[in-house]
């Protein structure tokens, strides 16, 4: 179970530096191809789609780090409470 914990948490850290970095090449597309790096034929509104797929995976990223956060949570506080109840069922 601990080891579960474990790579959840690890699991949660990876999957934010991912999001961040996500975002950063995302933004740094978003630059060369608004502001014309990425050559003649290149339309400009394609850096508001870059903008726009670089928002919305840096967002699903970011939401999985969190579930796995959450995940970590519920398995410390059931242990917890699994911790108290045996406890008091052993105290009887």
């Amino acid at each position: 179970m601990r080891q579960q914990v474990k790579f959840l948490s690890i699991a949660s850290k990876i999957f934010k530096v991912l999001a961040w970095i996500s975002a950063a090449f995302f933004i740094i597309v978003t630059g060369i191809v608004l502001f014309g790096f990425g050559g003649a034929d290149t339309p400009r509104i394609a850096s508001l789609v870059f903008l726009f797929g670089g928002a919305l995976y840096f967002l699903i990223l970011f939401c999985i780090a969190e579930v796995f956060k959450i995940l970590v949570t519920i398995c410390d506080k059931t242990s917890k409470v699994l911790e108290i109840l045996e406890g008091k069922v052993a105290g009887k």
